[in-house]
């Protein structure tokens, strides 16, 4: 009321005192899009932290470390809830690194303004180190790892065995690891990140994404044996839809 001091400022203080990762407002490092670090008290954060409390009894952290974000179709907000999802396990203090592996599509790089030119598909063909290849950010306990160079054959390389070998490596540096992937009705791609992953989640979006899509979606990752840890819809404008 004297005006000394904002509303966001407030935020900033309270999310201190908690040591509980936020950025303000001026901070250009991350895309507003990430709202769980924009505006953590927001009622969509609380969305993804429960989201997080829901997949945390299903051993995330523990036995459930890689978590694929799959969704039938592009532009149904795999991206938006992958990143969201990301930070809020950082922000609990787990050790996260968010894998971008849409070598169609690759979105994570322009959502954390970091550059494209190095990425997983560098560390495949063991073309870059992973201290060449992950990316710090404006949160200390998350990290980036963008697609890299597109590859000519992703389903390919996606499928060797130096890829589930890095996947496995990773394993045993980072606490959670979300993978952002791309269609999974599009291309093979998807598919074969769930069979690596220890755990899918599945994204559908309001008003856009079919029942029977979906369906197909869960039938494939059933005859496959993946684990679906769980399934959320997002309700994101649909005029607005990010991938």
């Amino acid at each position: 009321k004297l005006d000394l001091v904002t509303e966001e400022d407030v935020t900033w203080a309270l999310a201190s005192q908690y040591s509980y990762p936020y950025i303000r407002g001026e901070d250009t490092t991350i895309a507003r899009e990430v709202v769980a670090v924009h505006q953590p008290f927001s009622l969509h954060v609380e969305l993804f932290r429960s989201i997080r409390s829901g997949i945390m009894p299903s051993g995330a952290g523990s036995v459930t470390k890689t978590i694929a974000v799959i969704s039938p179709n592009e532009m149904e907000g795999k991206t938006f809830v992958a990143s969201n999802l990301a930070a809020v396990f950082a922000q609990l203090g787990s050790k996260t690194i968010l894998i971008d592996i849409n070598f169609r599509r690759p979105r994570v790089h322009d959502i954390f303004y970091v550059k494209n030119n190095c990425g997983i598909s560098s560390l495949i063909i063991k073309r870059a180190t992973l201290d060449q290849a992950v990316k710090s950010t404006a949160i200390s306990s998350l990290h980036i790892l963008p697609a890299g160079p597109t590859p000519p054959n992703p389903v390919e390389l996606l499928g060797w065995q130096d890829t589930r070998e890095l996947i496995n490596y990773m394993k045993q540096v980072y606490d959670v690891i979300i993978i952002d992937t791309p269609a999974f009705l599009k291309t093979a791609d998807a598919s074969v990140m769930s069979t690596i992953s220890d755990g899918v989640v599945m994204v559908a979006l309001k008003g856009f994404t079919t029942r029977k899509s979906f369906g197909m979606v869960k039938k494939r990752l059933d005859n496959a044996g993946v684990r679906i840890i769980g399934s959320l819809i997002n309700e994101m404008n649909g005029s607005r839809r990010k991938k």
